[in-house]
């Protein structure tokens, strides 16, 4: 390796934050990263490498690791290059070279990522009896400085999780904000950042466990690129790949745990936990009611009929294509059907059915207010 395209990865430091508070940290490339539980953590070199190898093959670059790594990682990180390169070929290099050492022992127990949506509530269904650990990160999917919305995701998951009799365990982390993470998409990096806090709980778990994604390659998670984030000690699973997405949802489409509780939606639009209206929440209600459960779990509070709903979506993802031609297959009702295939198909409607939806959505934002009783400073004020 030359020194002009290497990327330095330090020891991680364990730091005590506060009261049953443990706290890796380190400085990558010139920006401090962190992750904070309650949990003890282990500062292994793994959740360094785990989380910045793929953004380090974004600019042709290898890394040169302080800490030891096991054999047996290092030769997985080999196929983890291997298949980015197959899939991304605008990443390269990504050597790694470190200290070899034995691999840590394992730790006792299993668990799984868990963010409320479909994929991870299935695994939580599934394999509840034998999990000891259902994880959350704040900082992924929800943004650390979005408060209110983490404390209301931590009260609806750690209820689901608490009634399967499975320990919730929180994890915090600013890596999502740090410069050269960012230099790859969420979508091929997530499984990597998954693996890190993996690492992390190393002391605690032997296996954790990641849902299985129903998009297609190229993309972050599949089975054997998963595994190969693994080391001689912690080990990451993928669970259900040999099922739909439309087959997941068939399961927990009456599980009485999870009602009121699913959480899908990215759009972090509104204060509950799914807006109704982006193209996650349409499709997962889409799914669930071709499955059985037309009320999606009682988990959609806000946001349109269905009918209005999917009237709204005018085209869909490549990566998620295959879920909706799914539903369409499964469909019974011609008029809900039709607009599916127009999703599909990416054809908009007329100007003047979007202007009419556009007209009832703001007369509804309106009688809305209208209607809303006010609050006792508003009644002060008038």
């Amino acid at each position: 390796m030359s020194a002009s395209n290497l990327i330095t990865i330090p020891q991680p430091r364990l730091e005590i934050a506060g009261p049953d508070l443990w706290r890796i940290v380190a400085s990558v490339a010139g920006t401090e990263v962190f992750f904070e539980s309650r949990v003890p953590l282990s500062p292994r070199p793994e959740v360094l490498v785990c989380t910045f190898l793929l953004p380090a093959m974004s600019l042709h670059a290898n890394l040169e690791v302080s800490g030891p790594l096991d054999a047996g990682f290092l030769e997985n990180l080999a196929f983890v290059r291997k298949r980015a390169k197959e899939w991304w070929p605008e990443l390269s290099a990504g050597e790694v070279r470190a200290p070899v050492t034995a691999a840590a022992p394992p730790g006792p127990d299993s668990g799984v990522f868990y963010t409320g949506g479909v994929d991870s509530s299935y695994v939580l269904q599934q394999l509840h009896p034998r999990l000891r650990y259902a994880v959350f990160v704040e900082g992924f999917d929800i943004p650390l400085e979005d408060v209110d919305r983490l404390r209301r995701a931590r009260e609806s998951l750690g209820a689901t999780t608490a009634e399967c009799g499975v320990e919730f365990v929180v994890v915090r982390t600013n890596l999502r904000a740090h410069p050269l993470f960012k230099l790859v998409r969420w979508g091929t990096n997530h499984i990597g950042a998954l693996a890190a806090i993996a690492h992390a709980l190393g002391s605690h778990v032997h296996t954790m466990y990641v849902a299985a994604s129903d998009v297609p390659p190229p993309w972050g998670s599949a089975p054997d690129l998963d595994a190969a984030w693994s080391s001689e000690s912690v080990r990451i699973e993928n669970f259900s790949a040999e099922l739909s997405r439309l087959q997941r949802v068939a399961s927990i489409a009456r599980w009485e745990r999870l009602r009121g509780r699913l959480r899908v939606c990215l759009a972090l639009k509104t204060r509950e936990l799914n807006c109704g209206t982006c193209e996650k929440c349409i499709r997962t209600r889409m799914q669930l009611f071709v499955t059985g459960a037309p009320h999606g779990l009682d988990s959609f509070r806000t946001g349109p009929s269905l009918r209005s709903a999917i009237g709204s979506l005018y085209s869909v993802s490549h990566e998620v294509e295959g879920q909706w031609r799914e539903v369409a297959a499964a469909l019974r009702d011609r008029r809900l059907l039709k607009q599916v295939e127009r999703a599909l198909a990416g054809r908009e409607q007329p100007l003047w059915r979007r202007g009419l939806r556009r007209l009832r959505r703001v007369a509804t934002r309106t009688l809305g207010e209208v209607t809303r009783p006010r609050t006792t400073a508003e009644q002060t004020r008038q």
